[in-house]
């Protein structure tokens, strides 16, 4: 796993759990450099330990961060983007392809996306890591990020060959009052 997920991980730690994160803030990772996907677990079991927090839950919330990060670093991939539908839509296409250029050596989970009719799209992750809850995270940052009305059920589903989970978004339309 690249450093620059380690670093994010330092710094989501030391500005949301900062009374847990001592330590953490020594550690310094190279963002080109790829690292045990282990030591990363490791890194979380540690947080999730001493804020008395579940990992899945900091792996989640670091998920958010990460959307919020890059997004921030690289706004280069939201440019024209009018919706979370429409960015998420074009994950695997759009997003990783021009990752893939920034890193090529980078090991991407695998999402299969089915737009639906009706404001909705339908997410299949996959990956060898036991990452779902981070995608999670990165899903739902996203969402909030374009302040979309999204509704994100998930479905942990049996990974043969990995992990995977199911993902629909459901645009949500605010019902009308009607007038007095």
């Amino acid at each position: 796993m690249k450093g620059i997920i380690f670093n994010e991980l330092v710094e989501f730690a030391n500005r949301e759990l900062p009374e847990t994160a001592r330590g953490l803030g020594e550690l310094t990772y190279s963002p080109l450099a790829n690292y045990p996907d282990d030591e990363l677990l490791a890194l979380v079991a540690r947080l999730s330990e001493a804020a008395g927090v579940p990992a899945p839950e900091i792996l989640r919330r670091l998920g958010s961060h990460l959307f919020r990060s890059f997004a921030t670093l690289y706004p280069v991939f939201l440019d024209g983007v009018e919706s979370a539908l429409d960015l998420l839509g074009g994950i695997e296409t759009y997003v990783h392809g021009e990752v893939r250029k920034l890193y090529p050596d980078a090991e991407f989970p695998r999402f299969e996306v089915r737009p639906r009719a009706g404001g909705r799209l339908e997410m299949v992750y996959r990956s060898r890591r036991p990452l779902a809850d981070l995608a999670d995270g990165m899903i739902r940052g996203c969402v909030a990020w374009f302040g979309d009305p999204i509704d994100v059920d998930r479905q942990d589903l049996d990974g043969a060959d990995g992990h995977a989970a199911r993902f629909t978004l459901r645009s949500v339309r605010p019902t009308r009052r009607p007038a007095p």
